[in-house]
């Protein structure tokens, strides 16, 4: 508005710009083992609610586009109606879902419920539009009771395959809405576009997140991952130009922005972690974990370190305090490193990845090092930091399936364990003597079978 724009292409391209991915973040942030950090939750938390905000751009969008410009009086006004069908539409659909859904699942037919899963959507989508409102309002509402209700799981899983191609067919429609031209029209909007709304995006979700109550070094990394724009905001944009609410030298340098700004999100999520250094926190945090740590290992010799105390780890540490051997776990995700604590086992509360911290829990003085999450940059950096020692220590990786051992078996590990073959190894032991054969017949089979697994 400072610079002219009229107040509704403004709003629009506000609430735009104001969207992230949820999809490209949570992805990226569960990769990397991220979710339940700090920043983590935060993400989320704001992730979650520009999802919600979500419903009233799309209501102020369709309204501006069937009422020219009313009086702010009137959008109000139209906003409360839209408001009231929405919430009668949700408690409508409520006692429908819940009343449906089980009988629609005793009759075990996969079909059927899946008919009955499309129906609700779009009755609820046509219901909405025979109140004046766009149909993919009804479709919003009718996912969001669904998402409340004990079915979520089980429609996920039949709706995922239409969710998949749909998402494209979005994506392609929005690929159709791009003018190519505009790179050209329009070089010096897409760049100012680019330099101003994303960083002062980033400075306002720094801002929210130290009101939030978040430090700075979370604060400053969230700012990073969500300072990207997202689908919301492509959607919002590509129905704006459609229904003439945004004039196209305003719209198609957002849109191309927009998009730019999803493709480069992934890039910036993982780099995330340079903010650390930013304010000093990740200093002074360090230092209390140091003394923690060191307290903890500053006896050990010989000892074993457990990088990773879930589910796999909570069982090597039993096993390693079975055989009365020392060991050390390190753990990041705050609800693991809980659990590892009820169940009495030696964990501190730190990042394996980091160098600093290895050497604090005794890597030179190690016998072995283990290895049990899935996040892959941290397992490589942790194996090339064993192989720094001289001599160095065993290594044993645990993964999540067979196809990274090739990669892995690069940074020399000692051993790397497939989680699939050890349970299928397992299971097929078991399977075979509760199918009649003696111990030793079973095991001779499963060893002739893993022998084959190997050399392939």
């Amino acid at each position: 508005m400072l610079v002219g724009t009229p107040i509704q292409p403004a709003v629009i391209l506000a609430g735009a710009n104001a969207m992230s991915s949820t999809a490209v973040t949570l992805k990226q942030l569960a990769e990397q083992g991220e979710i339940t950090s700090p920043h983590g939750r935060l993400a989320l938390g704001i992730l979650l609610l520009q999802d919600l905000a979500t419903l009233p751009l799309l209501i102020l969008t369709d309204v501006w586009s069937k009422a020219g410009a009313p009086a702010p009086v009137a959008v109000l006004q139209q906003m409360a109606l839209a408001a009231a069908a929405l919430a009668a539409a949700a408690m409508i659909t409520r006692p429908l879902i819940h009343f449906g859904f089980p009988r629609v699942l005793r009759s075990r037919s996969p079909d059927l419920f899946l008919l009955w899963v499309l129906m609700t959507a779009l009755g609820t989508a046509y219901a909405i539009h025979l109140a004046g409102l766009a149909p993919a309002i009804g479709a919003f509402i009718a996912g969001m009771v669904i998402g409340e209700s004990d079915f979520r799981h089980r429609v996920e899983d039949d709706i995922r395959p239409f969710r998949d191609v749909l998402v494209g067919l979005f994506f392609i429609s929005v690929g159709m809405e791009i003018d190519v031209s505009a790179l050209a029209s329009y070089p010096g909007s897409i760049i100012l576009g680019a330099l101003v709304f994303f960083p002062l995006k980033a400075v306002l979700v720094f801002i929210v997140g130290l009101i939030a109550g978040a430090d700075r070094e979370a604060s400053a990394r969230t700012a990073v991952i969500l300072a990207h724009g997202g689908e919301f905001g492509l959607l919002l944009i590509t129905l704006a130009l459609q229904l003439g609410l945004v004039p196209p030298y305003l719209g198609q340098p957002a849109l191309i922005a927009l998009a730019l700004s999803i493709g480069l999100a992934p890039l910036a999520i993982q780099r995330n972690h340079w903010m650390e250094w930013l304010f000093g926190h990740r200093d002074r945090r360090m230092a209390a974990t140091e003394v923690t740590i060191r307290t903890h290992t500053e006896m050990l010799r010989d000892h074993a370190i457990l990088c990773g105390c879930g589910r796999v780890g909570r069982l090597v540490a039993t096993a390693l305090e079975s055989a009365d051997i020392a060991y050390v776990a390190v753990e990041l995700d705050i609800a693991r490193f809980r659990a590892a604590r009820r169940q009495g086992h030696q964990v501190v509360f730190a990042d394996a990845m980091h160098h600093r911290i290895l050497e604090l829990v005794g890597l030179d003085r190690a016998r072995l090092v283990i290895l049990t999450f899935d996040r892959d940059n941290a397992v490589e950096r942790i194996l090339l930091e064993i192989g720094k020692r001289d001599p160095a220590p065993a290594s044993l990786v645990s993964i999540a399936d067979e196809l990274d051992m090739t990669r892995l078996s690069q940074h020399r590990a000692t051993a790397i364990f497939p989680e699939n073959l050890a349970a299928g190894r397992a299971l097929a032991d078991q399977a075979l003597l509760l199918c009649g054969k003696t111990q030793e017949q079973a095991a001779s089979v499963v060893n002739s079978v893993r022998s084959k697994l190997a050399r392939n």
